[in-house]
Parts: C-alpha cells; structure tokens; sequence
C-alpha cells in the first residue's frame, strides 16, 4: 500500500502537492476518483488523486472525497490538500474524514504565504483570512499552528499524531517530505517544442504571460475566445502561448472542454507542454487520453514535471510562481532539438 495519500480538489493541486515527493519512491497521480484504481494498481509510494471537486456542490464534494477515502487501503497516511488561499468546499469535504483529529497548515512560506495570529497573509491573498472560519464546525477538532517560516511547518510535524489527517497546500507536503529519505531528482533541461495552455486569468499568470511575450518577441500567441482555438494554427512552432479570453457567455466547463479538444489538436506528441488552470489541467489531459501519470520532479519550485511518452507535462497552479516564471521555461527547453527523442 502506498506509504501517504494525497486528496485534492482539482488537477494541479494534485500534481502540486505531490511532487515535493519525487525521490522518496514512486510517486502516481490519478487525475479522477474513477482512475485511482490504476493508479494503486502500479504500487506506488505515494498516490494523489483529484476528486475535481473545487467548482461542485458541497454536497458533492463530499461524496467525491468519500468515494475515494473507500479506495483507500487501510493505513495509509492521508493528506488533504486544500488551496493555499482556502479556495473551495473545504469544509464539506473535512466531513469525510469524520472526527479524525486535523492539523491544518495552508501557508507556503517560500512562496510568502504565511499564517499570523490564525490568519492567512501574504502572497496573492487580497485580505487576511482566518482559518477557523473556512474550517466551520472541523475547527474543534483542528491544531492550526501559526507558520510564518519552513521550520514553523517542521515543528507542527514533528508533534503529529498517528490519527492526524494533514490538510494544508505545497508547504506541508515539502516540510513533511523533509522527513523522508531520498534526493529529489534535478531536472536541468526540457525538450521542445514548448506549449504554454493558460486557462488561468489569475493576475499572478497574466503577469507571467506578460513577461513571456516581452522577452521573446517570436512567441506564436494564439487567443481562445470562450475556449474555441482558431484552425490554421501552426502546430511546428518552437514556443506557443494558447490562451483562453473572454468571448460569449459559455458554461465555465464547457470553455474548458473546448479549449482542452483546441490544445490537444495542435500541442505536438513529444516536447513540453504546460497547463496553467486546475479545470483546464483536467480537461486538456482529458483530451489527450491521460489520466495516471507519474511524476519526475519539480522543474521549478511548484511546477510539477511528468513524462508521458516523448511528452514532458507541467502543472502550474494559476496563483503560483514568480513574474518570470515562464520566461525560466523558455530558457530551460531545448528549442533546437524540437525532434529529440530522448
């Protein structure tokens, strides 16, 4: 059985979360509930699942959490990833891990999110937030430690109990990983061609979109109005920017299932591609046949990198990264060996 369990809410919070681990054994991601049964199938070390459930019902929510809590082996540590800014059916889907005590942790210190006096500060968080309250009626039973520091994070796990559910974001699956054996493996370089799919319109990715079309002024940009990718594009460029704008009013899945069928039709078989978006990670690998995947490592802090095939896949959550976070892609990937068949 897998050493620890990671439930998120969407794709890349599932990616995310997991690839601090990367090093420590093997490390599987289910991108659905209905895949987690392949995923443990090959043995992993450590197993994620995305039960997609950030844009549901907290009804919902909560059956998606316990319909994979049913698939879970018996003593495998569990982990509840929940979004750094307390995005989401947090409450309802805590329910499902019925009165296990909590040690609840969403800050990231590396990232400037931090937790003062029970609220979230920092980084992309508009206003202070105070734990408690998106806990709701779980807040009884929750330690929610203060964390404004990597070695706040190491002191709340060193005391935890062996019934605690750890819920927190990257910053406590890093800490946690800490106590693991194992060198996370170092990713240097990326094949091309590279593909940036954005769905994300968080002004942390669009300042980063910014600073990729200021840096490379040859960037094949390629505006999706509500998700629909325009045909003639040219699917041989060395670096693409795919992104969804607004257009007609369209249910906010269906833009996802278009604009991921738009990227699947010009994103080449082999090369990189990252996928910006929670709701757009899961549509686009929906598109391309993907559900179980594997990671490699982080090829950034936070960015998660898989292979798949002659493929490299990168998750970037939307609130996420530096300024020049994409500008870094670029100058990691092999733009001339667009034909490598490593």
């Amino acid at each position: 059985m897998p050493h620890l369990a990671l439930i998120a809410d969407d794709l890349s919070g599932a990616l995310d979360s997991a690839a601090p681990f990367s090093g420590a054994g093997k490390v599987v991601v289910a991108s659905h509930p209905s895949a987690l049964g392949r995923a443990l199938r090959v043995h992993p070390d450590v197993v994620a699942v995305s039960t997609r459930s950030r844009e549901v019902s907290p009804d919902e929510a909560l059956a998606r959490v316990r319909s994979v809590l049913l698939q879970m082996p018996t003593g495998t540590r569990l982990f509840k990833k929940i979004d750094s800014r307390l995005k989401g059916n947090i409450a309802a889907e805590l329910t499902a891990f019925e009165v296990a005590p909590l040690l609840v942790a969403p800050a990231i210190p590396e990232f400037g999110r931090v937790v003062v006096d029970g609220r979230l500060t920092g980084f992309g968080v508009a206003h202070p937030i105070r734990v408690a309250s998106v806990l709701g009626d779980h807040a009884t039973r929750a330690r929610i430690p203060d964390v404004q520091s990597d070695q706040d994070i190491l002191a709340a796990i060193a005391a935890l109990a062996p019934d605690e559910v750890l819920v927190g974001a990257r910053g406590l699956a890093h800490a946690l990983r800490a106590s693991m054996p194992g060198a996370a493996p170092d990713i240097a370089s990326l094949p091309g061609p590279l593909c940036f799919a954005v769905g994300s319109a968080d002004p942390i990715t669009l300042a980063q979109m910014d600073a990729l079309r200021r840096h490379h002024p040859g960037l094949q940009v390629i505006e999706a109005p509500s998700g629909t990718v325009p045909d003639g594009i040219r699917t041989d460029a060395p670096v693409t920017l795919v992104q969804i704008v607004p257009g007609a009013g369209t249910a906010r899945d269906e833009v996802a299932r278009r604009f991921a069928k738009g990227v699947a039709r010009i994103v080449s078989d082999r090369g990189t591609l990252l996928v910006s978006g929670g709701a757009t990670a899961e549509a686009v690998l929906d598109a391309l046949g993907i559900d179980v995947l594997t990671i490699e490592g982080e090829v950034l802090p936070g960015l998660p990198c898989c292979r798949v095939g002659h493929r490299r896949i990168i998750s970037k959550s939307g609130g996420f990264g530096a300024e020049d976070t994409f500008v870094r892609l670029l100058n990691m990937t092999r733009l001339q060996e667009s034909t490598d068949h490593d």
